[in-house]
This record gives structure tokens, C-alpha cells and sequence, in this order.
């Protein structure tokens, strides 16, 4: 938060000695006429006002530092109507103290009440203005720091949405696919059309599945089958994917779709070895399991799944595991049940 202007040092060394001549000055117009002002503007008066000045002005601030100490136990409105009330209070018995002190020591009589009441209704201006440029700065300041929040939101979605479109096109796949769609053309036109129609089920599925917050497990199972038939028509690619228990719980839109292909993605491709991925319950969770066969400059890890990983802490406090066991790796998710 930027420092308020009364509270620089600069301010606090001028202001004083401008509000003090000010005062003096208004003092002089109210008690004389305007010949008399050139003749009685040096006076020692007027160095008394800018001492006052400048004890009231530094009150005022350690009446607000004092305040921003204290809890607001009465709520916004009633603590500042008592840091008003009290502002007034303290400053006007300290100006009545120091000129009364004045007028009976230097003077040698003791002030009148409205010379009292002119001093006071002068001085006790400046902790008002303090507690209102106060308050106008703690209002400002909230409203900035709030309109700040909505722009780092807004930035935050707009990344958010740039790293989802990313995920969703996965220019990788969809450029081989079009390779692969060329090749089938001039090679194999029969099965030109099953393979578009898979390439349009897979994309077709990923841009409206935004929609949902959960989805039952098949239906991504669907998709899951249509994403290894794509895969498959790829050079080099032979998967098989096999569900070994029965499931039937909600999953995030895309989240076994993308966990699958970055197995894909991080395993070495071979022309003889099928990749075998297996979904299988346990307990409260289910999982992927595959034999770990990882490329060298792209092995799978944690950061392959970020943002599975951060999607999945809002809906379960249970984490997604990666384990490996006698060459397999286990990637452990847990299921989201949807209760009445």
C-alpha cells in the first residue's frame, strides 16, 4: 500500500508551518481590521501558532497510528465517529492548554472563552482533515486492491484458458493425424472415413465436455477407445487399453483422457511391443496401470499431470499417487462420488 502524503517527511516539516500562518492570519482578520494586518503579521504570535501547528499536526498522527492499533470492535462507522470524537476532544484540550499557558506566562492575562472558541474552531480543523484523508485513502485503497484482484483474475483465467486450449488441440496429435489421414488417402480410402470420424468424436468430445464440472466414468471410457483407435492408425503405435473391474463413479471431463495420453506420449514407440494399459479399482480409488517404457528426453512424472493434479485437490483431499512397482507404474486417482 503506498504510504499517505501526511506522512512524508516533507509534508510533515511544510504543512505545519503553512497551516500555522494560515491560522494566524484568519486569527488577525477576525480580531483586526485589514491595516493593522501588515503591522502585526511578525509577531511572536505567529510563531506560537506554527508551534501549535505543528504539535497538533503530529498528534493527529499518532491519534491515527494509535486507531489502526485498536480492533474495530464497534464496527467501521461507530470507530470512526469515536476517532472523530476523540480526535476533537484530546486536540482541543491541548490548544486550550498551551494558550492558556501562553496568554498567563508571556501575555500576563488569561484568554476569553471566545478567543478560546476562535483558536479551537481553527486548530480542531486539522485532525478532522487528517481522519477524512484517512479514510479516503483506506477507501481508495480498497477499491484499487480489489479492482487489482479482479485483473489478476482475469489474468489468471485468460492463461487458465490459454493452457486448456493448448491441452485440448494438442497440435502434436492433430498434425500427425492429418499425416496420417493424407497417407490413408492415397493408400487406404476405406478407412479414410473411420479415421475422421474418430479424430472428430475425440475433438468433438474435449471442447464440449467444458460444460461439466463431473462426468460418469464410461462416458470418457467412449472417448478413451476413440483416442487409441486414433492412435493406433498412427505409424509405429500399437495400444490396448483394458478395464479390469466394473466402474461406475464420476470422473473430471478429460482427466483420463489426458492422463492416458501422456503415457502414450512419454512411452517409447515400438512395431513390436504393445503398450497394455489397465484400469483397475481399488478401494476408495482407481487406477492406471501400464509397463514403464520411457522415452529418454520425455520421461512421465509429476509435472505431466500439473494440472490434473491442481483440478483434482478442489473436489477430493485424497491425492493422485505415482508408484512404480516391478517395472509397472500405478498412477492411483481417486473417485468422486456425487452424494444426494
Amino acid at each position: 500500500m503506498k504510504k499517505l502524503f501526511i506522512h512524508t517527511p516533507i509534508f510533515r516539516f511544510l504543512s505545519p508551518i503553512f497551516s500555522g500562518i494560515v491560522t494566524y492570519l484568519l486569527i488577525l482578520l477576525i480580531n483586526n481590521n485589514i491595516g493593522q494586518l501588515q503591522e502585526q503579521f511578525l509577531g511572536q504570535e505567529l510563531y506560537v501558532c506554527i508551534a501549535l501547528a505543528y504539535i497538533v499536526h503530529e498528534f493527529s498522527r499518532f491519534l491515527l497510528w494509535l486507531f489502526k492499533q485498536i480492533p474495530k470492535f464497534l464496527g467501521t462507522t461507530l470507530m470512526l465517529l469515536l476517532h472523530m470524537g476523540v480526535s476533537l476532544v484530546l486536540s482541543a484540550a491541548i490548544i486550550t492548554l498551551i494558550f492558556s499557558i501562553y496568554y498567563k506566562y508571556v501575555s500576563g492575562f488569561s484568554p476569553s472563552i471566545e478567543e478560546l472558541l476562535t483558536f479551537n474552531s481553527i486548530f480542531c480543523s486539522i485532525p478532522v482533515a487528517y481522519v477524512l484523508l484517512n479514510l479516503s485513502h483506506e477507501y481508495l485503497y480498497k477499491i484499487n486492491t480489489k479492482k487489482m484482484k479482479n485483473e489478476l483474475l482475469i489474468k489468471e483465467n485468460i492463461e487458465e484458458d490459454f493452457k486448456q486450449f493448448k491441452k485440448e488441440i494438442n497440435p502434436d496429435l492433430l498434425f500427425e493425424s492429418f499425416e496420417t489421414m493424407l497417407i490413408l488417402i492415397k493408400e487406404d480410402k476405406n478407412e479414410v472415413d473411420d479415421f475422421i470420424d474418430n479424430l472428430a468424436t475425440l475433438y468433438r468430445y474435449i471442447l464440449a465436455s467444458k460444460k461439466n464440472q463431473l462426468i460418469p466414468i464410461n462416458e470418457e471410457l467412449f472417448i478413451v477407445d476413440e483416442l487409441i483407435k486414433l492412435y493406433n492408425h498412427l505409424p509405429y503405435r500399437k495400444i490396448k487399453i483394458s478395464v479390469v473391474d466394473a466402474m461406475n463413479f464420476f470422473i473430471v471431463p478429460g482427466s483420463l483422457l489426458f492422463t492416458i495420453e501422456q503415457i502414450i506420449k512419454t512411452t517409447i514407440v515400438s512395431t513390436k511391443v504393445d503398450l497394455e494399459i489397465k484400469l483397475q479399482l481399488e478401494k476408495e480409488n482407481y487406477s492406471i496401470v501400464y509397463k514403464k517404457e520411457d522415452k529418454i528426453t520425455d520421461s512421465f512424472s509429476e509435472e505431466n499431470l500439473k494440472g490434473i493434479l491442481k483440478v483434482y485437490s478442489i473436489y477430493s483431499k485424497d491425492p493422485i499417487l505415482i508408484n512404480e512397482e516391478n517395472e509397472e507404474r500405478f498412477i492411483t486417482i481417486p473417485i468422486l462420488n456425487i452424494k444426494n
